[in-house]
């Protein structure tokens, strides 16, 4: 093999190695490497003080992680409520939450009368590859059946 032939076949074998290496990289980078897993933290609540009319008050906060698995997210978090309940219906908790893949999905909890209830949170759906997940603590409660209704607080978006 003279030296030109031998050169060739090194830099096309070089070639191949770093095209190789930029196809990993780029594919890791997109999120659709299957063993990559993101994971980030949230925090969401809601939060409603006495109301004069029903004298109900409302304290939500749910925190916890999402992790990227593959094309799908799973959602694990600890719910703290604190209601006070002097009229209408039982008071409850909830966590809405989906992704960029579906729509708005619910998980719902008794909400603790007068004391600190604590409750977890275990839930997945589909990612795409934008990699959203939204999520928003809120409250039901009221003065009565006909007046009860659901509060909500700030939505936040994480990438994972």
């Amino acid at each position: 093999m003279t030296s030109r032939q031998w050169a060739v076949r090194a830099c096309r074998a070089a070639a191949r190695l770093m095209l190789c290496a930029v196809t990993a990289m780029v594919v890791s980078l997109n999120g659709i490497n299957p063993a990559a897993a993101a994971t980030e933290d949230f925090r969401v609540t809601y939060e409603r003080g006495i109301s004069h009319q029903s004298g109900n008050s409302y304290s939500v906060t749910i925190t916890g992680t999402v992790t990227r698995v593959g094309g799908h997210y799973e959602l694990k978090g600890t719910v703290d409520s604190t209601c006070i309940h002097s009229t209408g219906p039982d008071q409850k908790w909830s966590l809405a939450f989906g992704s960029s893949a579906e729509g708005w999905r619910y998980v719902e909890g008794s909400c603790g009368d007068g004391t600190s209830e604590i409750d977890g949170v275990d839930e997945t759906g589909p990612l795409l590859r934008d990699g959203r997940v939204y999520l928003q603590a809120g409250a039901y409660g009221g003065t009565g059946n006909w007046g009860a209704s659901w509060g909500w607080g700030t939505q936040r978006s994480v990438w994972v």
